[in-house]
Formats: structure tokens, sequence, C-alpha cells
């Protein structure tokens, strides 16, 4: 974070807690110096969920620290599930999202779709009907049960050419070298990329 917005989330503080310390010497520069250290918009929701807690006293710079790594390992008693291999018929995200028009009112609707060939995807299955205590007749179905084999091939590729697209790299040209003062070896342009003997 930069020193602009460590004095941003300062004021902040300043503004929304009735009794503060920032006028004493060295407290502002102490809280400015302490916030640099860390993610801008991690730190702020950091300040919110303290602020909420108490927001009649300035939170010292132990609890900020303590909310922020809260933030930082994520709600305890929840693992960080993520796939070991990349899945193509999410990207990755766990959920395809398809789109319904109703008959009756014409209406938009998007529905989630767990996909169930990751790791990721499986953690988005629910069922309604098998809780315990409330039941409901809500639930999140996997794309099996609304696409084929052609469908899942199809998002499979799709899904595929996406990240090709993300992850493709521009090789350099002579003149953005030049563009900053770099000199260029007149023998560079030779393909070295392409298919090499070893």
């Amino acid at each position: 974070m930069t020193y602009e917005q460590a004095e941003r989330l300062v004021e902040r503080l300043k503004n929304a807690c009735t009794f503060h310390r920032f006028e004493e010497p060295g407290v502002n520069a102490e809280y400015i110096r302490f916030l640099m250290k860390y993610d801008h918009d991690r730190m702020s929701e950091a300040i919110d969920t303290a602020i909420e807690e108490d927001s009649r006293n300035v939170p010292a710079i132990s609890v900020l620290a303590k909310k922020y790594r809260e933030l930082k390992e994520g709600p305890k008693g929840k693992a960080n599930i993520q796939n070991e291999q990349y899945c193509p018929v999410c990207d990755d995200r766990g959920f395809v999202t398809m789109k319904e028009r109703d008959n009756d009112t014409g209406n938009l609707y998007e529905y989630v779709l767990y996909c169930p060939f990751c790791t990721v995807g499986r953690s988005f299955a629910y069922d309604g009907n098998r809780c315990k205590d409330r039941k409901s007749s809500y639930r999140v179905p996997p794309v099996t049960e609304y696409f084929g084999d052609e469908g899942i091939q199809a998002l499979r590729e799709e899904n595929l050419k996406r990240r090709t697209m993300r992850t493709k790299t521009a090789r350099p040209e002579k003149a953005d070298f030049q563009k900053i003062g770099k000199s260029v070896p007149s023998g560079w342009q030779h393909d070295t990329i392409g298919d090499l003997p070893f």
C-alpha cells in the first residue's frame, strides 16, 4: 500500500471512531508505518470488521494485524479447496452458469451447475433434501444433468481455447526494444522457439 492510501485509512479511523490518539506525537506516523506493510483492500476490510465490533475506540495496531490475518487465512473451519490439475470443463471455477428463459414471464434466469469432474466443483454440490435440520427444495445440479457428452466436450474445447488466449505471450519486436533504449543484435530475429533438435 502507498503512503497516501495509508493516510486515507488513518483518516477513516479518525472519522469512524469517537476516541482516538492521533494527535499525540508519533501515533499517526506509527499507524501509517504499520499500514504500509499490508495490502490496501484487505486492510480496509479488516478495519471495517474492527470498527463493527467497537466504533467507540480506534482499534490497536495488534487488533488490526489480527483482523488482517483472519481475513487472509479465511474463515476457521473452512478449507481452501483447489484443483491439482486444470479442469477444462469449468475453467477451474468449479461451476458453470446456464441461462434459461421462462416461457410464462419471459424473464431470463441464470442457473449454477457444479462441475463433477474436479475437486473445486464437487465442493459446490448441494441438495437441500439431504439437510438434517431444514430440508429445502433448493439444489445445485451437476453439469452432466443438463449437458450430454457432446456438450461437455464443447465446454472443454471452448475453455481450452480461452485459456490459451489468456496465457499466450507475444514476442517482443525489435522496435519495442529500441523504444526503451536497448540495443538489439542483428541475428536476434532467428526463430529459436520453434522445434529444436535437443
